[in-house]
């Protein structure tokens, strides 16, 4: 709070860096109150089954808060250094989010590797938020189901435009896949269901294909989501 009302305080702070500013801090305080709610869900669900959690299962719940906690930080570096309004270059700001849930949470037990292919990825900054999240749970997800065996584990990023103008951001592993008889669309934990709500914010599509190659998650977004856009 004292750190909040020093920075309104400063004389030389223009409107427009303060209406920005405050802007960020909406959007991360959106993304706490999540945070927030997802915790206690998984309190529940934990209280729920009653059952016993073994050593790895507690460090995987508590590897998930730690990797949204870190996501969240790395939101509010990238929304407190932009505009309110306009389209940003969502690109660069993968590889860095990759790049910090890759040091937080790889360990000597679970190796990963992001790989990113695709060209350049304009997006509204009102998409940034919910497509940053989800890739923290699909990167979650995957450190817990992935590979049960502990082999080094490889994720794609690709975004891209496709002929229509639609954005599409696919993430990817090298995998299980998902169990036989899953349905995507309407099974999964918690994870999945924010997945979708992620998806339903940004008014895309996301869909969830599983091989014996791997899993891969293709949000498609519609392209008047960047009609009249300017580089912020």
């Amino acid at each position: 709070m004292d750190a909040i009302l020093t920075t309104r305080s400063f004389p030389e702070t223009s409107p427009g860096a303060a209406d920005l500013v405050a802007e960020a801090n909406h959007r991360i305080a959106n993304s706490l109150t999540l945070l927030v709610s997802m915790v206690r869900m998984q309190s529940s669900s934990v209280k729920k089954t009653g059952e016993s959690y073994s050593n790895a299962e507690v460090r995987h719940l508590l590897d998930g808060v730690a990797a949204r906690i870190n996501t969240i930080s790395q939101l509010h570096r990238i929304l407190s250094h932009a505009g309110a309004d306009g389209a940003i270059s969502l690109k660069p700001h993968l590889h860095e989010v990759t790049e910090a849930l890759v040091a937080a949470l790889s360990s000597t037990d679970q190796q990963v590797k992001f790989m990113h292919t695709g060209g350049d990825c304009m997006v509204q900054m009102r998409h940034v938020q919910p497509i940053v999240l989800m890739l923290c749970e699909i990167f979650i997800n995957a450190m817990k189901y992935a590979h049960p065996t502990g082999v080094p584990l490889i994720m794609l990023v690709d975004c891209e435009v496709s002929g229509d103008g639609r954005l599409v951001l696919t993430i990817s592993d090298d995998g299980v896949g998902l169990p036989e008889g899953f349905d995507p669309a309407q099974s999964g934990g918690m994870g999945f269901k924010v997945m979708r709500s992620l998806a339903g914010e940004v008014g895309g599509e996301l869909q969830i294909q599983s091989t014996h190659l791997g899993l891969s998650f293709r949000l498609s977004m519609p392209a008047m989501a960047m009609a009249g856009a300017r580089l912020a």
